[in-house]
C-alpha cells in the first residue's frame, strides 16, 4: 500500500472556498478512480498563523495505481480547483 501525503498552502480572498470545494471534489474520487483505495481532506482551523491550508491523504495499492490516480482526468479538475491559490505544496509518499 502506497500513502500519498500532499500538504498544500492557498493564498487569495477565496482560499478558504477552493479548499473546501477541493474537499468536496477529492473525497468524491474513490467511487470514480478504480485505482485510488481511499482519500481524505482535513482543513486546517487557521488558529495559527502560517499553517499549511489543507492535507490530504491517498491509499492507493502500488506505485502504478497511484501513477493512474495522479494522471486521472477527474483528479486533474479537482487539482484545477485550487490550482491558482496554491502557493506551496509538499508531498511525502511511503509503504505502509
Amino acid at each position: 500500500m502506497i500513502v500519498h501525503n500532499v500538504m498544500f498552502r492557498l493564498e487569495g480572498e477565496r482560499a478558504h472556498e477552493l479548499a473546501v470545494d477541493f474537499k468536496a471534489a477529492i473525497e468524491r474520487l474513490p467511487s470514480v478512480i478504480a485505482e485510488l483505495d481511499s482519500v481524505s481532506v482535513r482543513l486546517d482551523d487557521g488558529a495559527i498563523a502560517g499553517n499549511w491550508t489543507l492535507i490530504l491523504v491517498a491509499r492507493c495499492a502500488d506505485e502504478a495505481a497511484l501513477a493512474a490516480y495522479s494522471a486521472h482526468p477527474a483528479h486533474l479538475d479537482c487539482v484545477a480547483i485550487i490550482k491558482p491559490a496554491i502557493a506551496a505544496r509538499a508531498c511525502v509518499d511511503y509503504t505502509e
